[in-house]
């Protein structure tokens, strides 16, 4: 599946960079799913300038995830920027990698400013208010595309290089993460006859994007009733929904939240899956990345802007309510109406749906 385009409007400035760089930093994103969706991007750069090397800059959580990334051939931790100390030691860091370039997807001034006090010499991002000297090839009235795909929205510093995102990415697991994975499933009691659905009930945004964990225990209960493994993954912060989750369905569910902090475990998680059902999250990305389908259940946040891309099966349940997309991380009003009201049979009928088109539906 290719990237969403966008159609582009007379207040949009691209500027274009000459070529001959032998090495660009490019600054990911601070949200998993929004280094998946920057990986187009990531791509598309790489295609443009195949001589350079790409050293990519990410929180140190998602460095195994950026270094399977196109063309990066080093990964370094982003700082925390937030003090002169934190700054004056990401000048020193980055100047010692002796960078020619540098992209800078977070649109953020705290993303710019180390980059620009270590003087390197091209620097690639979006204009905010009041900081476009810290650029030197900025893109400006990109406002109006912040509605549209968020790989979109990325690809515009692309054309900073002359070329647009391309493809949806690929992620390919390496075999350690499918062995991981394989030991620590079958440490929960996985049964590798039974078809695998992998929920991820939580969202490490806030609770207004996620479906009710007794829902999601429903579901697991019918599921597990009728032939499947059922896993459910996260971080540390899941656990309390996850249990819930288990509690709801009667026990059973296989749980790995807080057990895969290697994401190259959770990528193998997701890999092994026939089925991931998600609220909007990394996860949701991750596992349309690595090639499961997924049904992918939208509420507080627009899946204009951040449906999972891939090359399997995707369904999006979204039944807005008039607040809708509010992109809140809690729900003002009683009873979270926009996730609530999907009820557990209609997500049933589409998991069994998507399990019988790959023929793994139970008999």
């Amino acid at each position: 599946m290719s990237v969403p385009a966008i159609v582009q409007a007379p207040d949009l400035v691209v500027p274009v960079l000459p070529e001959g760089q032998r090495r660009i930093l490019v600054r990911l994103p601070n949200w998993l799913g929004d280094v998946v969706m920057a990986a187009p991007t990531v791509a598309a750069i790489h295609a443009a300038r195949p001589e350079a090397e790409l050293v990519a800059m990410i929180k140190a959580p998602f460095a195994s995830l950026a270094a399977r990334l196109p063309g990066v051939t080093q990964v370094v931790p982003a700082g925390r920027d937030r003090s002169p100390g934190d700054l004056a030691a990401s000048r020193r860091a980055l100047k010692a990698l002796d960078l020619d370039a540098a992209v800078l997807l977070p649109r953020s001034a705290r993303a710019q400013v180390a980059p620009w006090l270590a003087g390197i010499p091209q620097r690639v991002g979006f204009v905010g208010k009041g900081r476009g000297f810290m650029l030197t090839h900025g893109v400006r009235g990109w406002a109006p595309y912040r509605g549209a795909h968020r790989s979109a929205w990325f690809g515009l510093l692309a054309q900073s290089f002359g070329t647009q995102a391309g493809e949806a990415w690929l992620c390919d697991v390496p075999e350690a993460g499918h062995v991981e994975a394989e030991r620590l499933l079958m440490r929960l009691g996985r049964d590798p006859a039974r078809p695998l659905v992998v929920l991820e009930p939580g969202a490490s945004y806030g609770p207004a994007k996620c479906w009710p964990a007794a829902s999601f225990g429903a579901l697991a209960a019918q599921l597990r009733a009728e032939g499947c493994d059922v896993a459910t993954v996260g971080t540390d912060e899941t656990r309390a929904v996850e249990a819930a989750v288990d509690a709801a369905a009667g026990g059973g569910v296989l749980k790995t939240a807080g057990r895969t902090p290697d994401l190259l475990a959770l990528l193998g998680v997701l890999a092994a899956a026939d089925l991931v059902v998600s609220n909007d999250t990394g996860p949701m990305h991750l596992a349309s990345a690595v090639g499961a389908p997924v049904l992918a259940l939208f509420g507080a946040t627009d899946p204009v802007v951040s449906s999972p891309l891939g090359q399997r099966e995707r369904v999006l349940v979204y039944d807005p309510e008039p607040c809708s997309p509010c992109f809140l991380r809690t729900c003002p009003l009683p009873g979270h109406p926009c996730l609530t009201k999907l009820g557990v049979g209609r997500i049933h009928r589409e998991a069994r749906a998507l399990l019988a088109a790959r023929d793994r539906l139970p008999a």
